[in-house]
């Protein structure tokens, strides 16, 4: 008697099949993930996302969502994975910087990618070219070819890692645009096939619009219609030749729209890999190697193999390292081993040339990093349909045999627990900063980058010595396919350092951080602070024109320059710096107050009343701005003003603590603000206090001590 007999499939309804199907695979997806909704940001989500001003959508209208779209870091207003983005804005509007809503958004497109995963692998194996071999088992193979691929431990960083719904995003709509044009492809009714390539054609804009390595959809779309639908008769490849070289164009020419035609110059692909630590040619030979390697970690994905940042030697010539030419050639062998056997097994070669195709964008050519797991995310999408063709055909070879059967299904359940398990397990390192980071270097030693940005985690939690300790350790590291952001670890030490009061340290590693950068903006203004600490106008003044020569729209420099200025009386040049810095920072209170100042000294006093008004609005405490307020009131002789301003200040301000201000102000502790006048300021103050009460005499009597 049989125990299984996948052909009794056929007598089951495909609705309760399909409902059977979405409700295990949601059921197991919550399960293995169900740890990841308080998995904190991490990585580039700070700069995508949270950093992201124009992603932070505060309500629904079509000039903040042009925003959205029309944005490219640090290349202009050009259009930058809109689709993506849309979805990033929107939950931040329903949810802020909150990580819950985040995370149900990217299950929910790894459910439905998986769903439709599933339903394209069932019908594609019930197309006529292949029905009779697979048709029977369809169900079954592609229930746990799908499962095999959604449980994959590697799937995590597409996942887990919130910013990475770029290539989960890509992946959802992929399959979608594929599974619709199968629809349309088998359809015999006209509607429905209209109906049905519109939707291809749609979402495969949207893939598009995720992130750009869904730019070979087209391609797929034509070797699915070549392999499993038309045949691969020697007619039908000569029928297709050119439909094929038609299809090469559109992904160039998405390219040319959005990034331009300088994409495909020579001189931009080789200069753009001047700021990496390999050259073109480099990436070209690594790429094979990274590529087996990601084929064994989907094949034995064990927790302790995976990470967020692997250390792989860049290969420098065909045989350094020996495992280059190899690597090539072993692909190039599987290449020619599926094409030769295309006609044979066209469904398992179109699955094979699936998996090497969508690798090409970001494994060749483009200046990218060498390596990342999420870059899977589609490729691996068809890997897993041979693996189910195997399992399931040996069940039906022993479907007579109990013992056998039994040791199978065995095997199956272990490798889905296992996996399941291992996805779950891997989860616990996206947690925290702390937890992703601390894998990362267990893992991978040697690299600099998981040190520096543990130094910079540590940095958020205010834990100075943690922090330098690792910044140290990563420059301490030889230099590597992670280590190009050295500059920046000089620069983060140098911010630590003047945290901590440490100018000269911290100058020193600024310098070092332009020395390695020239063109590190950020570094020649921190440096330019410190200097103003120092009281080192003038050569303060020369690093922020540096800083402003390569970054104009950096508001901190432009608010330096312009305190630079005010000491210097150039009145006029730092109010055109204030409101440089302000045109950009709308709600700066130091670029206020700073403002206020210079028109108080231009004796400009209504404009110096305003400007310090809107500052104290913003920041009701600032004893500094108080200061400089009550100076300008006294000066314009407005005295109602002046009086209702004194009251506020002893309701809000403590007397302790304005005393204590006050004699950093006389000390001359605040080199990098500009001082109220004192002789005005504290006789007001000390009125003030006397008369409020008895008990505040004794500040009263103070201040006017102090004012004389």
């Amino acid at each position: 008697m049989k125990i299984f007999n996948f052909a009794s499939e056929l007598h089951l309804a495909p609705c309760r099949k399909n409902v059977f199907a979405i409700i295990a695979i949601l059921i197991i997806i919550l399960s293995i993930y169900s740890n990841t909704f308080d998995a904190s940001w991490h990585f580039d989500d700070e700069l995508n996302i949270l950093k992201e001003k124009s992603l932070h959508l505060n309500e629904i209208s079509w000039e903040k969502t042009k925003k959205i779209f029309l944005f490219m870091p640090d290349e202009g207003n050009r259009i930058y994975r809109p689709a993506a983005r849309l979805s990033f804005a929107l939950n931040y509007y329903f949810g802020q910087d909150g990580v819950f809503g985040y995370h149900i958004v990217n299950l929910c497109i790894h459910f439905l990618a998986s769903i439709f995963l599933f339903l394209f692998i069932s019908h594609s194996l019930n197309l006529p070219l292949v029905k009779a071999k697979y048709g029977p088992s369809s169900y079954s193979i592609a229930l746990l070819a799908s499962i095999l691929w959604a449980i994959n431990p590697m799937q995590t960083q597409a996942v887990t890692y919130i910013v990475q719904r770029m290539a989960s995003m890509a992946g959802m709509f992929y399959i979608v645009s594929m599974y619709f044009y199968l629809k349309g492809r088998i359809s015999q009714n006209r509607l429905p096939r209209i109906i049905h390539f519109f939707f291809c054609f749609a979402t495969a804009i949207l893939a598009f619009a995720s992130k750009e390595n869904a730019a070979m959809l087209p391609i797929s779309i034509f070797l699915l219609d070549l392999f499993l639908i038309q045949g691969l008769q020697r007619k039908n490849i000569k029928k297709n030749v050119y439909v094929f070289l038609a299809l090469i164009l559109i992904p160039l020419t998405l390219a040319l729209v959005i990034r331009g035609p300088s994409i495909f110059s020579p001189n931009h692909l080789f200069s753009s890999y001047a700021a990496r630590e390999y050259t073109l040619l480099e990436r070209l030979l690594t790429g094979p190697r990274v590529v087996l390697f990601y084929i064994t970690l989907l094949f034995y994905p064990m927790p302790g193999r995976l990470n967020l940042l692997h250390d792989i030697s860049i290969s420098k010539s065909l045989i350094h390292p020996p495992t280059t030419l190899l690597a090539i050639l072993f692909i190039f062998l599987i290449i020619g081993i599926t094409i030769i056997n295309s006609r044979r097994w066209p469904l398992v070669s179109y699955c094979v040339l699936f998996f090497f195709l969508n690798h090409l964008i970001e494994s060749t050519i483009f200046n990218l990093e060498l390596i990342f797991e999420h870059r899977n995310y589609i490729p691996s999408m068809l890997l897993f349909v041979p693996v189910a063709i195997l399992i399931v055909r040996g069940i039906n070879i022993f479907s007579y045999k109990k013992t056998m059967q039994a040791v199978f299904c065995i095997f199956i359940i272990l490798v889905l627990i296992g996996q399941g398990h291992s996805t779950f397990m891997r989860n616990f390192a996206w947690k925290t900063d702390e937890s992703l980071w601390l894998d990362t270097m267990n893992k991978s030693p040697n690299l600099p980058r998981p040190h520096h940005n543990l130094g910079k985690y540590y940095s958020t939690l205010g834990q100075r010595e943690k922090e330098i300790a690792e910044y140290e350790l990563a420059l301490a590291l030889e230099s590597g396919p992670h280590g190009e952001t050295r500059h920046v670890t000089h620069y983060n030490l140098g911010l630590a350092y003047s945290t901590l009061n440490k100018g000269e340290e911290a100058i020193g590693h600024f310098k070092k951080a332009i020395e390695m950068y020239p063109g590190f903006s950020d570094a020649y203004n921190n440096l330019a602070a410190i200097l103003i600490k120092k009281r080192k106008y003038d050569e303060a003044f020369d690093y922020l024109i540096k800083a402003l020569t390569y970054n104009d729209k950096d508001p901190a420099a432009h608010h330096n320059l312009g305190l630079v200025l005010l000491k210097k009386r150039r009145l006029e040049e730092a109010v055109s710096e204030f409101k440089k810095s302000l045109a950009i920072e709308k709600e700066s209170v130091p670029t206020l107050l700073g403002l206020g100042i210079a028109y108080k000294y231009k004796k400009e006093f209504i404009k110096a009343k305003y400007y310090l008004r809107m500052a104290l609005e913003k920041s009701k405490k600032n004893i500094m701005t108080r200061l400089h307020l009550m100076e300008t009131l006294f000066l314009m002789e407005d005295r109602d003003s002046l009086e209702a301003l004194l009251q506020e200040t002893l309701d809000v301000i403590p007397p302790e603590i304005m005393k204590s201000v006050v004699d950093d102000i006389a000390a001359d502790n605040f080199p990098d603000q500009e001082a109220p006048d004192l002789l005005v300021t504290l006789p007001l103050l000390a009125n003030a206090y006397m008369e409020r009460s008895d008990t505040l005499r004794e500040y009263g009597d103070w201040y006017l001590q102090k004012g004389k």
